[in-house]
């Protein structure tokens, strides 16, 4: 199983593809555990799988980056919200890059459960509840990159 990464932009939706990230105006803030938030993988398993439907709401837990001035932030205004669902692995599995870029501008808020606890094992992430919004039908649009 892959760990999808996530990443924000407060300036735009739009994937610029430079051959390893989705574009300068978007920042790399961290992973989403999909153990932990098996809910909200849902969401993305209808785009990569041939599951049909979801379930809970479309908000979760990231696994943020302690590194990251993003997630370090005391205050995040709305941002865009776009998941690479195979992560490190895409080159492994030779996956298409993929992204699944939020229809709607996310937000950072408090969730009505509580974080989940990190695995002991793993280096301590920070965890920012975040949840999407509904727009147009569905929560994400697929962005792929099209073999030339």
């Amino acid at each position: 199983m892959s760990t999808p990464q996530v990443w924000v932009s407060a300036r735009s939706p739009e994937i610029e593809f430079d051959g390893q990230t989705p574009g300068s105006h978007w920042q790399l803030v961290g992973t989403i555990d999909t153990n932990q938030e098996s809910d909200f993988y849902t969401y993305i398993q209808i785009y990569v799988t041939s599951r049909s439907t979801t379930r809970g709401r479309p908000e979760f837990y990231l696994d943020g980056d302690p590194g990251s001035a993003w997630v370090q932030a005391s205050e995040r205004g709305s941002f865009w919200l776009a998941i690479d669902p195979w992560g490190e692995s895409r080159e492994y599995i030779r996956a298409r890059p993929t992204y699944l870029v939020s229809k709607g501008q996310a937000v950072a808020t408090s969730l009505a459960r509580n974080p989940p606890e990190s695995h002991p094992g793993r280096a301590k992430a920070i965890k920012v509840p975040i949840r999407l919004k509904r727009a147009d039908g569905g929560v994400f649009a697929i962005w792929e990159q099209l073999d030339e």
